[in-house]
C-alpha cells in the first residue's frame, strides 16, 4: 500500500529488538529504478542540536514501514556502526 513520504518524516526507527535508533528524515531513492534505497534516520547526540547524526540504512535491512514507526533489523545498526554528520549523504553507509 502506498503511503506518502511526507507522513513518514519524523516517525520513530527501532530494531527489531526494540532498541531507539532515531527519526526517519528522508528516503533515498535509487534513480535508475526509482525504488527506496536507504532510509536517513537522524539519531540524537548526547548534545541535541549539535551532537545528532545522521545514519543510513540500507533498505533490505528494513523489517516493517508504517506511518507509526519503521523496524529495523538488529543488525542494522551495529555497535560502533558507521554514522556520519548531516549533509555528508553518500559517504559512508551500512549495508
Amino acid at each position: 500500500m502506498p503511503i506518502s513520504q511526507r507522513r513518514l518524516m519524523g516517525i520513530p526507527v527501532r530494531t527489531r529488538s526494540g532498541t531507539v535508533v532515531g527519526r526517519l528524515t528522508d528516503l533515498l531513492v535509487e534513480t535508475d529504478t526509482g525504488r527506496v534505497a536507504f532510509l536517513l534516520v537522524r539519531s540524537r547526540g548526547f548534545i541535541p542540536g549539535l551532537m545528532d547524526q545522521d545514519l543510513r540504512v540500507a533498505w533490505t535491512q528494513v523489517v516493517s514501514l508504517s506511518e507509526q514507526e519503521a523496524i529495523v533489523a538488529d543488525n542494522a545498526v551495529p555497535s560502533g556502526a558507521t554514522r556520519f554528520i548531516a549533509g555528508l549523504v553518500g559517504k559512508k553507509h551500512i549495508a
